[in-house]
């Protein structure tokens, strides 16, 4: 896209700006060759992909895959705007109701299908529909419909101003219908986009294997390679155990590795191995609650925040490699505003957690250490996902925490492919979650009704969500964003805790490894050298 229209859409829209901080340490710059082709880049994913169909799931391993298989209408620069991808240029109507984006022409996806209007609105229109069920609808906003009235042409119709727009545009995946009606609900194991990687096979448990797309033209301006990837050969090591991936780092059987906290001394001294580490990125850790008993009650859940100490997460879990945050958005987003949330946030106080049990009327009448509802002792059961020690770290940390306020806390870890269905029916209570988004527009896309994981219903909250989502004056915006974490904060519906750092360790052979503003690698500027 030209920069002319940027800048002429940015006081139409600015949904996207970005306050982005990146660090990165290095070691010492290696002399580098002309790039060439040739050779498998091995890296490591914690856990196999609940599937790989842009439109059925937003599991952010899954979402790390399909980066590379598929294109997406936008992406976002350096600059924290959107550029143009499979989309060459919009136009937003006046009322801001109407969104009008030109297809980029002689795209092909990997079966060799054109990559048209039509495709794109196949598949919104699969997102729009009900029976898909798909996870990512509420990325969307208050989308009306999608139109194709030419081949080139794709219009998304709004019923209000949707500030998040290219947003989501951005991180939704185009899909080949062709590829979507022959293979029907196989498809997220056979998939078929765009990208600069061609799905090859997946040995569930093992490793995902994806290669070169020999005709791919890279119209991405924070890459330096303009062509297809320089390596034939993605493979993707599904290994869980961060001290296993690490062992396989270590032993060359990686090229590149995502370092656990725990192992970055070890790592960092090893010879010829550059260590990569990003000190504000755009994900935060927090506390989410379900919409069941004792967790409906405010008071209950204010108690618990006041009970968790971040900082020792932060110093013992993480090692000091986060950020305390007690904002409901990421450390790097425009809306991000540390003095309004430690005003309506919660900080490590055993007085004041106990005090709102109390003004609940969760009281210790036995005398046992453990508070009641309704008689009864509370026992709950703190909930998170396996793959990452961290998160295990986490738990067994905040389990002590919450006992101090006469709390029985049991901790379970599980797959995210079966926890996700235990949030969505409530049945866990509490858990410990990880959420990594770059707008304000992630408090909408969690809490307004019936939330992401279909837990919350609160007219009041989505009403300031649908302000802010529909506000499109960039101050005005930051202010309607200020009510929404305002709200969510001093109603308690989660529990902040921090912004994690992340690590990433590379062998010599490797060249020009990157991530996008989406913290994202960028494998197609990638090289290995002999």
């Amino acid at each position: 896209m030209k920069r002319s229209m940027l800048f002429r859409l940015i006081p139409i829209l600015m949904l996207l700006s970005l306050a982005i901080g990146i660090s990165s340490t290095v070691a010492a710059p290696r002399a580098q060759d002309t790039p060439v082709q040739g050779g498998t880049l091995r890296v490591a994913i914690g856990e196999d992909p609940d599937q790989l169909d842009p439109g059925r799931t937003i599991e952010l391993t899954a979402n790390q895959v399909d980066t590379n298989i598929y294109d997406s209408l936008v992406y976002f620069g350096s600059d924290g705007l959107p550029h143009g991808q499979v989309a060459e240029s919009w136009e937003i109507s006046p009322d801001g109701l109407t969104i009008t984006l030109k297809i980029r022409q002689g795209l092909k996806f990997h079966d060799g299908t054109v990559v048209d209007a039509a495709a794109v609105k196949f598949g919104y229109d699969r997102i729009l529909d009900p029976a898909t069920a798909a996870p990512s609808l509420s990325f969307l906003g208050p989308i009306k419909s999608v139109d194709a009235p030419d081949a080139a042409t794709v219009v998304f119709n709004y019923n209000s101003p949707y500030a998040g727009f290219f947003n989501s545009a951005g991180t939704i995946g185009i899909v080949s219908p062709t590829a979507v009606q022959k293979e029907g609900e196989d498809f997220g194991h056979n998939p078929v986009g765009s990208g600069p990687f061609m799905f090859k096979s997946w040995e569930a448990g093992t490793k995902i294997v994806l290669v070169r797309n020999p005709d791919y033209v890279n119209v991405r301006e924070d890459d330096q390679n303009r062509g297809a990837a320089y390596i034939d050969t993605l493979e993707l090591n599904i290994i869980g155990e961060p001290a296993t991936r690490t062992a396989a780092f270590e032993s060359g059987e990686l090229d590149v590795v995502s370092v656990d906290t725990s192992q970055l001394p070890e790592v960092s001294a090893l010879d010829g191995v550059s260590i990569i580490e990003q000190q504000k990125s755009h994900s935060i850790n927090f506390i989410e609650f379900s919409n069941v008993a004792p967790f409906t009650d405010e008071h209950f859940r204010k108690a618990i925040a006041y009970a968790i100490d971040s900082d020792s997460v932060i110093q013992i879990a993480y090692l000091g490699r986060g950020t305390r945050t007690q904002c409901p958005v990421g450390v790097g987003e425009t809306a991000y505003n540390a003095d309004l949330c430690a005003q309506h946030g919660y900080n490590y106080d055993l007085d004041k957690a106990k005090a709102e049990l109390a003004a609940g009327g969760f009281t210790d009448s036995d005398e046992n250490g453990i508070v009641e509802m309704d008689g009864k002792d509370v026992e709950v059961t703190l909930w998170s996902y396996t793959g990452f020690e961290v998160q295990e770290k986490t738990l067994q940390i905040v389990q002590p925490d919450l006992e101090k306020i006469g709390l029985k806390v049991n901790i379970q870890a599980v797959d995210f492919g079966a926890l996700q269905p235990k949030l969505e029916a409530g049945e866990t209570g509490f858990d410990y979650m990880r959420w990594t988004w770059y707008d304000q527009g992630i408090m909408g896309l969690m809490f307004k009704s019936p939330g992401w994981v279909k837990q919350t219903n609160d007219p009041a909250l989505d009403a300031l969500i649908a302000t802010a989502d529909a506000t499109v004056d960039p101050e005005a915006r930051l202010q309607a964003s200020y009510a929404v974490e305002t709200y969510i904060l001093d109603h308690c519906l989660m529990v902040p805790m921090l912004a994690d750092w992340f690590q990433d360790a590379v062998h010599e052979n490797v060249h020009n490894y990157h991530w996008d503003v989406f913290d994202t690698p960028q494998f197609v500027d990638v090289w290995i050298s002999s």
